[in-house]
Order: structure tokens, then C-alpha cells, then sequence
């Protein structure tokens, strides 16, 4: 039954090999050899099972087994090896140290005895290859013990060389765990890449990120869903593909749908599901789309049963709920009652003991958001400066040459444009403008959704306050990344959709800021950009009735459109390379102001 279960994944197996080993050990004698093994297999399985009293029952079985046995032999190591394969779970649900601290001590006693007896001429070969995987699966668990210690603080060398060579003797004793350490090696090259800054392109990592084939289904469809998840959120993050992020949304829908699929944490399942969601309403939220808010209130009730299924998700669900009650907010209208709410939910996830160090860092980002809103609602400099020290904290976490830094700094700029709002001091308007210049210029070409919106903030921040100098900058920027962000699109709704994003009378303020700034041949680039992406737009959306006659005048706009733009690149380009205009003027005055109000 548990073979079958491993294979099935299916909550009635389970169930009944539970059933069916208890049966079993109310036959032996609890003085037979044969209870031990009996309680040790009841043991895997409530793990496996891993209910909250399936879980204490485990341990007081492993317990109770190991008092029977001599210390220092291969059965009280194997359930000191079994003790610990309970422990690691249950730590990262819970983020107890003590849980990681005991696991990493039986493991750490328990890998001399079991390479000793994997070591021993036996004349049964089986039980010295059962003795090796068990000492290959012991360095493969104390591997992910010190992995989740270090995971999301500052990198040690001596423990990663310590991990890396774990993994290399548990796949030389175990060929077996091959899947499971290959894996584990590219989940961490990917967080050196997006956390510590040590890949050129973490999002290409991402997308490589795959899985091979593993010894039970079970493992790799739990392996897979991980993978997916990566892979959709580096596709969001670095072009603003929403397919991957629908794809993922299906497959959790489906496995969420499955009637006898057995769950180890329920609430696990709901939360990510909740995520997607809330992810994808909040990008369609930006373009305007009105399907962005079902996808909010599906997130909503995921997340909310979440709650009450309970488990080690609870902060992260109060995080999903209070982003959700943040985003729908209307600017035109809000609502103080559910801002305080959001500011609840964001503050006690955001200081829950179950997030891992690197969660809780990233937590301070929708608690900073929701105090900012809050801030500027009612006036309080005080939520405004406690935001932005947040987010400053958020980002002084990371190192200076990730991915992950840059778009801290992106959220560090819009913070101090808030507040330069709230001061009106000239210092705090420069200062801020300035982190615009250098958060656009650090995230450059690495993520095109945030520097596209980074740039976009600047502009519209520069254009309120007559900085028409760094206005034309930012909106120039702006319009390439939007151009960049339409083309990869692989879909025509999601290309139109990130057309919308924010977009409305962008290309206008753009011209009439570069026309303000007498860079005429580039303020006409911006309005033939627009046209030609637009035009672009409409021949896509019917590529075959395109070929009909009828269809030969939007061709030729089109073609015209793009020879138009081709000779205004090459004509701005030709008088940027002679003009030699400042890169930061004052403000204007009232007289332009209002000039620009009026246009």
C-alpha cells in the first residue's frame, strides 16, 4: 500500500497503509525484533502523512523504538536518521531553531555509524546497499539542513563548501538521490543568481531550471510544481509574460480539483495558488484590465481558507490578504477602514515566526506600500518616513549586484518621491530625483516589467513638477522599455495588454517634454514609436486576411510608419551625439507650468 501510495499520490492509500500497519502491530509482541520494524514503518508513514498528531504520534513511536536498541548501532542511527527526516519539515513550516539544531545533531551522529555499516562485508549485498543510500539520503538531508540555514542570509564559504561536498558523497553512496541533489544544486545557483548577484542573468537561470526523472512520481510532480513556479515568476518578472504565471495557475487549479489527492500541508497548496493570483490581478490591474478583480477575490478566498485549513502558512496567507485589500483600493476613493486592515494583515504576517529570513525581508515590501498609502492618505510623515526606512532596510539586505538590489532601489526612489511630495523640500525633490537616475540605470536591461516602471515613475513625477529636462529622459526611457515589453509578448491580448500598462497620454507628455527641451527629431521618434507599435498591434491580429487586397493601405502606414521612425532614430541620434544638453535643470516657471497644463 505505501509502494501504491508513492506512485498515486493518492489519500486513500495512504490512509490505508496507516490502517494497516497499526493492524500489524497489535499482532506482534512488543518484545519481538519485529515491533521495532513495525513502529519504524508506522513512523514513515504518519511523517508522511504529516497531520499535526500524525506528526507528535511519529515521534513518540521513533522514541519509544530507539530506547530498545544500543547506541552506536545501525538501527539506533537509522532512527536518528528517520527523527531528523521528521525534524527538517517541520522546521521549515514553523522556522523553530531548535527543530534545525536537533535535526542536524542525530544527522551529524548518525553518518559515521552508517558509513561503517555500509562499509562491512555482509554475506547478504542487499542490506550493505540499503546501509549506503541511507548514507548517501543522511548527507543529502544534513545538505538541505545547512542550505536552509543559510538561506537568505549572508553567504558563509566554509558552509557551502560543506553542501557542495555532502552532495557529491551522497550521490557517489546513493546514485538514486541524483535527481534530488541536482535540484538542489540549481534551486541554489538560481538564489546566488537572484539573491547574491553572482549570475549576469538570473531569469535565464530560472528558465532552465528542470527536473529529471526521480525514483516515485510523487517526488517529481512536487519537484515540477516548484520548478514551474520559479519559471513563471522569472518570466513575469523579466518581460511581464502572464502565460507561464496562467499555466501555473491551471496546473495548482487542477491538483487543488483532484478529489483523492493527498496534501502533507493543505495550506501550502492554497497560499501558492493565492500568490498567483493576487500576482497576476495586480499586473492587470496596471493596464486596467477588468478581470483583475475575480482574480483578486479568487485570491482572497485561498487565501482565507488557508487560515483556517492552519499549518506553517499563516503569515504568508495574512500577506496575501492584506496585498489584496491594498490593491483595491481606489485611488479616486479610498477607503481608511480597509487601508487599516491592510496595515494589520501586512504588519503581523510581515512579523510572523514562520517566515524564512529571506521571506520576512521581502515582507517589509507590501507592509512599506500599505504605510505609504496610509501616510499620504492622512498626512502622516511619520508611516512616510517608517516606510521608507523598511524599505531602505529591505534593500541594505542585499547585495549590491543582484537583481534583487536594483529593484530594491526602484522602490527606494518611489519612496523618497512620496515624501519629497509630503516636504516640498527642494533637497528632498533633488535627492529623489536623483535615485530615479540611478535605480533606472542599475536595472537596465535586467528586468524590462520594473524598468520600464521605474522609468515611468520618474517621468510622471518629473512632468508634476516641471523637471521637463529629466521628464524628457524618463519618458524616452520609458517608451523603448514599453516597445521591448510589447514585442516579447507571445500572445496578441497580452501584447495589447501591456500597451495598456500605465500608458494612457504617456506618448503625448513624452513629445510635449522633448519638444519642451528642443529635441524636436526625438519628440517626433515618440510619436511615430507609438503609431508604428499600435499599427504593428492591428496587422497582428489578423495575419491571414492581411494578405487580402483591402488590407494594402494599413500595410503601406505601416511600412511608412517604421521608414519614418528608422530616419528620426537616425537624425535624433545624429544631434545627441552633438548637443550638449544638461542632464538636470531647476524647475520651471509658473508661466510653463501652466503652459504644459493647458497642452
Amino acid at each position: 500500500m505505501q509502494g501504491r501510495f508513492l506512485c498515486t499520490n493518492s489519500a486513500a492509500d495512504l490512509n490505508s497503509a496507516i490502517d494497516a500497519v497499526r493492524a500489524a502491530r497489535e499482532l506482534v509482541p512488543k518484545a519481538r525484533p519485529e515491533a521495532r520494524l513495525v513502529a519504524v514503518r508506522l513512523a514513515s508513514l504518519l511523517g508522511m502523512r504529516a497531520r499535526p498528531d500524525d506528526e507528535q504520534e511519529a515521534f513518540a513511536v521513533l522514541v519509544a523504538a530507539q530506547r530498545t536498541v544500543r547506541p552506536g548501532s545501525g538501527e539506533h542511527a537509522a532512527i536518528d536518521f528517520m527523527t531528523a527526516a521528521l525534524l527538517l519539515p517541520r522546521y521549515l513550516r514553523h522556522r523553530r531553531e531548535e527543530d534545525l539544531t536537533a535535526a542536524v545533531e542525530r544527522l551529524e551522529r548518525a553518518m559515521p555509524v552508517l558509513d561503517g555499516e555500509a562499509a562491512r562485508d555482509r554475506p547478504n549485498p542487499q542490506h550493505t546497499a540499503v546501509m549506503a543510500t541511507m548514507a548517501g539520503m543522511v548527507r543529502f538531508h544534513l545538505a538541505l539542513a545547512h542550505n536552509s540555514r543559510q538561506s537568505g542570509g549572508p553567504a558563509d564559504e566554509e558552509a557551502e563548501q560543506r553542501i557542495v561536498a555532502l552532495l557529491a558523497e551522497a550521490e557517489r553512496l546513493s546514485p538514486q538521490t541524483s535527481s534530488m541533489t541536482g535540484m538542489l544544486h540549481q534551486v541554489r545557483e538560481l538564489q546566488r543568481g537572484l539573491v547574491q548577484g553572482e549570475a549576469a542573468d538570473p531569469m535565464a537561470m530560472a528558465e532552465q531550471l528542470s527536473v529529471d526523472d526521480g525514483p516515485f512520481p510523487i517526488a517529481n510532480d512536487m519537484l515540477e510544481s516548484t520548478t514551474g513556479a520559479i519559471r513563471a515568476g522569472g518570466r513575469l518578472g523579466s518581460s511581464g509574460d502572464l502565460q507561464a504565471l496562467d499555466a501555473q495557475i491551471a496546473v495548482l487549479e487542477a491538483e487543488l480539483a483532484a478529489p483523492d489527492r493527498y496534501e502533507p500541508d493543505p495550506a501550502i497548496r492554497l497560499v501558492t495558488l493565492a500568490q498567483c493570483y493576487q500576482l497576476r490581478a495586480r499586473t492587470k490591474g496596471l493596464s486596467d484590465d477588468p478581470s483583475a478583480g475575480a482574480d483578486r477575490l479568487r485570491a482572497q478566498e485561498l487565501a482565507t481558507e488557508a487560515l483556517a485549513v492552519g499549518g506553517g502558512s499563516q503569515d504568508q496567507a495574512r500577506l496575501v490578504l492584506g496585498v489584496c485589500k491594498l490593491d483595491s483600493l481606489r485611488p479616486e476613493r479610498p477607503d481608511p477602514q480597509a487601508l487599516d486592515e491592510a496595515v494589520r494583515l501586512l504588519r503581523r504576517g510581515a512579523g510572523g515566526t514562520s517566515l524564512s529570513p529571506a521571506m520576512r525581508n521581502a515582507a517589509r515590501i507590501p507592509l512599506a506600500e500599505a504605510l505609504l498609502a496610509r501616510g499620504m492618505l492622512v498626512g502622516d510623515a511619520d508611516e512616510v518616513d517608517e516606510a521608507l526606512a523598511l524599505l531602505t532596510a529591505h534593500r541594505d539586505r542585499l547585495p549590491p549586484t543582484s537583481l534583487q538590489h536594483a529593484v530594491a532601489s526602484s522602490r527606494v526612489a518611489a519612496a523618497l518621491h512620496v515624501r519629497a511630495e509630503g516636504t516640498g523640500s527642494t533637497e528632498d525633490l533633488l535627492h529623489a530625483a536623483d535615485a530615479s537616475r540611478r535605480a533606472t540605470a542599475a536595472i537596465g536591461e535586467l528586468s524590462l516589467v520594473w524598468a520600464y516602471d521605474t522609468a515611468l515613475h520618474w517621468a510622471e513625477w518629473s512632468w508634476r513638477h516641471g523637471r521637463t529636462a529629466d521628464a524628457a529622459e524618463a519618458y524616452l526611457l520609458t517608451l523603448r522599455t514599453l516597445n521591448q515589453m510589447a514585442r516579447a509578448q507571445l500572445s496578441r491580448a497580452y501584447g495589447e495588454l501591456v500597451l495598456r500598462r500605465r500608458t494612457r497620454g504617456l506618448v503625448g507628455r513624452a513629445a510635449h517634454a522633448l519638444t519642451r527641451r528642443r529635441r524636436l527629431p526625438e519628440a517626433a521618434m515618440a510619436l511615430e514609436s507609438g503609431r508604428a507599435v499600435l499599427l504593428s498591434a492591428a496587422l497582428e491580429r489578423d495575419l491571414v486576411g492581411l494578405t487580402d487586397a483591402e488590407h494594402a493601405p494599413v500595410r503601406e502606414r505601416y511600412r511608412q510608419a517604421v521608414d519614418r521612425l528608422t530616419e528620426l532614430e537616425d537624425r535624433a541620434q545624429r544631434e545627441a551625439s552633438t548637443r550638449d544638453d544638461p542632464a538636470f535643470d531647476g524647475a520651471s516657471t509658473a508661466e510653463e507650468q501652466t503652459g504644459e497644463e493647458r497642452a
